[in-house]
This record gives C-alpha cells, structure tokens and sequence, in this order.
C-alpha cells in the first residue's frame, strides 16, 4: 500500500482515539434522589454540567479565570467562583456523578462533588464541593464541603425539625465561612461577625531551658492567648490576604451543640487545619453562633487554640478546647 496513504490512515486513526478520548474523559452529573420538580432537576443538572465542564476547560488550558455563563450560575456566584479561581484552579476528575437533591429554605442543594484544587499539595487536592440552587435550578452558590460522611452524622443527631434545619444552615454557615478564605473574601467575614464579637487566638511561646515556668510544665512551651475586636483580627486577616499567593483551609472532626438554656444559641468545634505557600497551622476551632435573627446568624465568639507546637508536641488536649460552657451570655 502506498506510504502516503497509510500515513493518512494512521493520521485519521489517531484523531479518532484522540477525539474518542476526549469524549469518554468528561464528567457527566445525574440528581437521582430527593424530591423535586422534572423541569426544574433537568435544569439543574444541565447546569452543574456546564460548570464542571468549565472548571475542566479553564484548569486544563491554564486558564487565570474561568468562563461561566448567567444562564447556568447567578452573578453573585460567578463574581465567587472566579475569587476562589484567583487562588487556585478547580477540576473534575472524569466521573459519572449521581447525586441526592436537598431542599433548603432557598431552593436546592447537592453535596459531594469531587474537586481537584490544584495550588493544593497533593494529599489535600481533592476535595469536595457543595452546590446550592434558587427555586428555577439556576446555581446560587458554591463552597468547599466538609465531608459527606460527617455531614450525615451531624444531621443524624438533629432533636426537632427546627434543630435539623439550623444545623443544615450552620453547615452551610461553616462552608461558606471556609470558602471565604480560601477566596479571601474579607467582606463576607465582616458580614458574620458580631461588631462586638469576642475574637481569641493562641499561640505557642518558646521558654527559655532554664526558666522557673520550665519546671513547673511538662515541655518548653506554653499556650497564650490574645484578645481581639472584630475589627483587628479583620485588618490583620486583610494584610494575610495581600501577602500569600493561595489559602486552603480544611474543616474536621466538626461538633455542633445546641446551648442547654439559650435555644438559639449553638456552639461549633472542630479543627481547621490552615495552609499557604508560606505557612501551614493546625488547630481547634470555636465558634458561638447566634440565630436570634434566624435569617442572618452572627458569630458572637471565635477562639483558636493550637493543636501542636513546631517540634510535634500537643499543646492543647480535646478536654482543653473552649466550648459553650467556657463562656457567659448575658441577655
């Protein structure tokens, strides 16, 4: 067979695998649970659709922002989305996804999309996303979850309807408050936090070998504590922001209360691990959330306490993490 017509054939051979490929390397996303209208879960799942398929384009030509069309995401969320993707690029893997369908007070929800961040080293790349939806399916929101596993639980250990639907707001409230620094939003920071919010952060501090507190602890280090108002830790979180290239903060082991006098008052903790290009923290986080005004819920009190010094030592035990009862509400 002449030369140039088999280089023709395998020249065609290989754009059809390549084409193939790329037709089989895609993500597709089903709702095959939870109730909802036929229009309306078609809609949602064209959309959640169009997103990833964007996320994919955008990472995969090295895009610094991501192209994504009002039809399918509100502009609120857009303006969102491309913040985090200043931070670092997204991508989903190539997958069929079949999701369950939520109803929240606004709309709909999905949970527990796989994402990979990519300015994220590699055992902490792949995370997952939750989508919120208005009432006509268009996306609303989009914040990093915590896992699926957890969010299960902490919706299991509901005491009434009214308890299940403020811990479905706190998970959405603590997603949010994560995603916020990840795309280092300072303004929606300010917006839930109490102006009288009381603000403590710990830090470690190194002893000198022989000094007298040396003797009486157990290692060369302790714990202090710093006071803030709301308006300091958000000036000295704004200066963070200017100086670090990407912020990838993870939420675990998350706990939610339900204040024994106060009803709409809940306490939050869990551990944050806090990561930079320049800086990576471990720790336990407080937070005292206040529902008096169920529709715009404020934190009252946000304390961090280390979980372990430069050298691996444990610094503040689980019995040793501030807690509801650590602090007094006067009303």
């Amino acid at each position: 067979m002449n030369r140039t017509i088999i280089n023709r054939l395998m020249l065609g051979l290989l754009v059809f695998f390549i084409s193939l490929s790329q037709a089989l390397a895609t993500t597709s996303f089903k709702i095959t649970d939870g109730e909802v209208d036929p229009n309306v879960k078609a809609r949602m799942e064209t959309n959640v659709k169009a997103l990833l398929d964007a996320f994919r384009t955008a990472a995969d030509n090295g895009e610094k922002t991501v192209k994504l069309s009002k039809d399918n995401v509100s502009k609120t969320a857009i303006e969102e989305i491309k913040e985090i993707w200043k931070s670092s690029a997204m991508s989903c893997p190539p997958m069929n996804l079949n999701c369950r369908c939520l109803k929240t007070s606004n709309g709909y929800q999905v949970r527990g999309i796989p994402v990979d961040i990519l300015a994220a080293d590699g055992d902490e790349a792949r995370q997952e996303l939750t989508i919120n939806f208005d009432t006509e399916g268009t996306i609303s929101n989009v914040a990093i979850a915590i896992e699926m596993n957890r969010y299960e639980e902490l919706m299991a250990q509901k005491q009434s309807d009214l308890d299940y639907a403020r811990r479905q707001i706190i998970v959405d409230f603590i997603e949010n408050f994560r995603t916020a620094y990840n795309r280092k939003d300072n303004a929606m920071l300010n917006s839930v936090f109490s102006d009288k919010a009381l603000i403590i952060t710990g830090r470690v501090v190194k002893e000198k070998p022989n000094s007298d507190l040396t003797r009486l602890t157990l290692n060369n280090n302790r714990v202090v504590y710093i006071k803030q108002t709301k308006q300091e830790y958000l000036t000295k979180l704004a200066q963070v922001f200017k100086t670090v290239k990407f912020i990838n903060v993870k939420f675990s082991d998350i706990e939610i209360v339900e204040h024994p006098k106060f009803d709409s008052i809940y306490g939050v903790t869990l551990k944050q691990s806090w990561r930079t290009d320049r800086y990576h923290d471990e720790g336990y986080l407080f937070l005292m959330i206040d529902f008096r005004d169920s529709d715009n819920p404020l934190i009252q009190v946000r304390t961090w306490q280390p979980y372990k010094d430069a050298a691996g030592n444990i610094v503040t035990q689980k019995d040793e993490v501030f807690h509801l009862g650590s602090f007094r509400i006067v009303r």
